[in-house]
């Protein structure tokens, strides 16, 4: 009772901040949903309840060109080293894992990140896995799931590293791209969190953002909020 209350009074304390909140997102299933539902946006509206919301869906190096610019107040599951000039909380939002879709072929081989050498292996824009995975590993980005899925069954690419949730969303619209192809979890991770405009507004939603966090961390709300809105605690980093 005690943790909730001095959360509630830190939260009440801000008040020089404008009301909107603009932030600039890529969906991500379960996380940030097109409806403004998902872990990401249930964490925002906990720590920033007096505040409002306008929600811009983009592809995610958009939205980080967008907060480099100064054009919105805050990007979902970035971090620092993706930044000129942002103010990136230091609390670790979730342990951002990605799963990998290849053929079955490949899935029934596959033992470790090593198997990459030589392959072709391609991921979303901006999501920029190169630095993770072993030299001599040919990897390269594409805007689209779907196309990425299609070079894949044409053996054009050998592995795709994105979200399970995510491409099961996709196979479930389009089963005619399902098939003789099989997903591998967890290959790779790093932690995201939030990062807010170098602006003073930006720098005063961080400082809230700040004080709040650890309080959710030590109350464990914010892992049931993750247990809530995932429905799983796989990605939770603490």
């Amino acid at each position: 009772m005690k943790i909730i209350v001095i959360v509630y009074l830190l939260i009440h304390s801000f008040t020089s901040v404008a009301s909107n909140i603009s932030v600039a997102t890529d969906f991500w299933e379960d996380y940030s949903n097109k409806d403004g539902t998902g872990y990401y946006f249930a964490l925002l509206k906990r720590v920033f309840p007096e505040h409002q919301y306008a929600f811009h869906f983009m592809p995610y190096p958009r939205s980080i060109a967008m907060l480099e610019k100064q054009q919105v107040d805050l990007v979902f599951g970035a971090s620092e080293d993706e930044f000129d000039n942002a103010n990136c909380s230091s609390y670790i939002v979730e342990a951002d894992v990605t799963d990998m879709l290849v053929s079955e072929a490949f899935y029934d081989s596959y033992m470790s990140l090593d198997d990459l050498v030589g392959k072709r292996v391609v991921s979303h824009l901006g999501y920029d896995w190169a630095d993770s995975l072993p030299e001599g590993t040919k990897y390269s980005e594409y805007s689209d799931l779907t196309q990425m899925i299609k070079l894949l069954k044409k053996g054009r690419v050998d592995a795709i590293l994105d979200y399970r949730a995510d491409i099961e969303a996709l196979l479930a619209l389009a089963p005619e791209l399902d098939g003789g192809i099989a997903i591998i979890d967890s290959v790779l991770s790093y932690g995201s969190t939030f990062c807010f405009a170098a602006t003073d507004k930006g720098a005063e939603l961080l400082s809230q953002f700040e004080q709040v966090m650890p309080l959710l961390i030590e109350s464990d709300e914010l892992h049931q909020i993750m247990i809530d809105q995932v429905d799983s605690d796989v990605d939770y980093p603490y």
